[in-house]
């Protein structure tokens, strides 16, 4: 069984789905759980030009925060009775997955959860998804989750 899981959430059905799998597997092996959101500090970035201007980047970034940290409380609340830990993680000059990725094996995690919205075209081929990302770079077992 499990002794430390990591799901990461974002704002999305998918990311809901694995949510509960999360606590589920968690319950179920009476493992550490944490959850945790990453926020996407390159979308401020655009080219290696910061934005700026029309866009206070300082209060940008602090609205994802508090954006992320929103989604970690209702997380924790659904977390309720299960050893649950909430991580707030920046992506200011990597990717989301790398970022993941070098957390999960910073806290020994043996398992990591996240959604995957199963999309397909010209962006996911060019870029690819987060999860599918992270599947390939992490040293823990992936488990991908589809909305149901």
């Amino acid at each position: 069984m499990y002794k430390k899981i990591l799901v990461a959430i974002d704002d999305s059905e998918t990311s809901r789905s694995a949510l509960k799998e999360a606590l589920h597997i968690a319950k179920a092996s009476n493992a550490k759980l944490y959850i945790t959101h990453v926020a996407d500090e390159t979308m401020l970035n655009i080219h290696g030009h910061a934005m700026s201007g029309a866009v206070n980047l300082d209060g940008a970034v602090a609205n994802l925060i508090k954006a992320g940290q929103q989604l970690l409380d209702n997380a924790m609340q659904a977390a309720a009775g299960i050893n649950a830990e909430p991580l707030m993680l920046e992506a200011s000059s990597r990717r989301i997955s790398e970022t993941i990725a070098e957390k999960a094996k910073e806290l020994g995690v043996e398992l990591i959860i996240i959604g995957r919205h199963g999309q397909r075209g010209l962006a996911t081929l060019i870029l690819g998804s987060v999860a599918e990302q992270l599947a390939r770079i992490a040293e823990a077992s992936v488990l991908l989750v589809r909305k149901h």
